[in-house]
């Protein structure tokens, strides 16, 4: 009988182990993030390196959990603080499970003490189109909804002004194609970069925000989980990993301001009707060929836009365009042709280093298969950090090259004989 019970106790022992040997590693980098430079911050197995209120705040199978009941109520809002460090330019994942009540995950802000805190909130909650919000704990209050671009700025008599200039995406469109699942695991990505800020939950960007707002944005602060008081909750998060991104970047603007092509010119008067700003879009007919510019020159930059094709055409956007206007003038083609977003053109012989195995003559192709999106909005995010050029298309890498020639030059945006529309020109200077 006692040897039974030997064996019994062995087999839960064995099972434990390999119990909490799964959840540890539920919170392991993979291979390509810890190639890409995060770090994980939560261990998987007790609250080393955070601090909440022990009544409420504990770690079970792998996972931090948050939970009030009726017993033991949250008084106030109440949080969960990372020690280890402060947050500024980043980029954060978490996955986070909500059982029932309301709950975020704070980023740049403040350790007011007793387990308070104030600063940016990315909302968590059972609540479809409302998840994936940006608020203020604390301060300014709401900020972005799901699906809207902000643009955050004090007015002439000091008071906080928050335009919506545009849609990132369509609130339906997102709950329709399941960007949330209730009760179940999502992950939440929040980038920030300089004053420009940005959410995407489970691979779809829900908000963007530049805040301009020197008073109360804040471009450093702590991470911290909440609680939220009220009703009995309970909220889980795991897998939180960050990536710290350098200290260089400027602060963010609108290339377009979805009124008029102020800042742009026309190289050649023939193109005055084929570019337009219409409700809230840079619109181009696609004839004659040709391509509209910025009036300034940058060198070293993020730049985010959006873009939409009428029908099977072509494009793309012109880097560092330097020497006389003509078609095609001297500059680093992100190539986009429906379908090729993420193919790289060298345009009059412009000085870089291409993969030559991708490469035939000034046509360097993608990575991987197109990931476009047919008859819908794309993102592009167009890095040039000095020598290096970084194309990503709907958030993948597609193309890189390296030793650009780091030259102040022109972005450009074609016309190449088909309508597109683009939207969400936003530019984060690299300094």
């Amino acid at each position: 009988m006692c040897k039974k019970i030997e064996q019994i106790v062995l087999v839960f022992m064995v099972m434990g182990f390999f119990a909490v040997k799964g959840w540890a590693a539920d919170n392991e980098l993979s291979q390509a993030e810890e190639k890409a430079g995060f770090v994980s911050i939560f261990n998987g197995k007790d609250l080393t390196g955070w601090d909440g209120d022990p009544r409420l705040w504990s770690v079970k199978e792998g996972v931090i959990r948050g939970e009030t009941t009726i017993l033991k109520p949250a008084i106030g809002n109440t949080f969960c603080i990372w020690k280890d460090g402060k947050l500024k330019n980043f980029i954060l994942k978490v996955k986070f499970r909500i059982h029932s009540g309301n709950s975020g995950i704070q980023y740049r802000s403040l350790d007011k003490g007793d387990w308070r805190v104030h600063g940016y909130q990315a909302e968590v909650e059972n609540n479809q189109g409302k998840v994936g919000f940006l608020y203020h704990e604390g301060g300014r209050g709401w900020m972005v909804n799901v699906g809207d671009i902000m643009v955050v700025e004090r007015d002439k008599k000091d008071k906080v002004e928050k335009k919506v200039v545009g849609k990132i995406a369509d609130v339906k469109e997102l709950i329709k194609a399941g960007y949330y699942k209730e009760k179940d695991w999502n992950e939440y990505e929040i980038t920030c970069r300089g004053n420009h800020i940005m959410h995407m939950l489970n691979g779809f960007q829900t908000i963007e925000m530049i805040d301009d707002d020197p008073k109360d944005r804040a471009l450093e602060g702590i991470l911290a989980l909440q609680i939220h008081a009220g009703l009995p909750m309970l909220v889980e998060f795991k897998d939180i990993r960050v990536k710290h991104l350098p200290d260089h970047f400027g602060m963010a603007k609108r290339l377009f301001n979805g009124e008029d092509l102020d800042g742009w010119t026309l190289p050649d008067e023939k193109l005055k009707d084929t570019w337009s700003a219409e409700e809230g879009l840079m619109v181009n007919k696609g004839k004659p060929v040709g391509y509209i510019r910025t009036r300034a020159d940058y060198t070293n930059y993020i730049l985010r836009l959006q873009f939409r094709h009428q029908g099977k055409g072509n494009g793309g956007v012109l880097l560092r365009m330097v020497g006389p206007d003509k078609v095609w003038p001297r500059s680093i083609e992100a190539q986009g042709q429906y379908g090729s977003a993420g193919d790289i053109w060298n345009i009059d012989e412009f000085p870089m280093q291409v993969d030559e195995s991708r490469t035939s003559g000034r046509h360097t192709v993608k990575m991987h298969e197109t990931n476009e999106k047919p008859g819908q909005w794309n993102q592009y995010e167009i890095t040039m950090d000095k020598g290096y050029l970084e194309l990503k298309v709907n958030e993948l890498v597609q193309n890189t090259a390296t030793d650009c020639w780091e030259t102040p030059g022109k972005i450009c945006l074609q016309s190449e004989g088909s309508p597109m529309e683009f939207r969400n020109l936003v530019l984060i200077p690299i300094e």
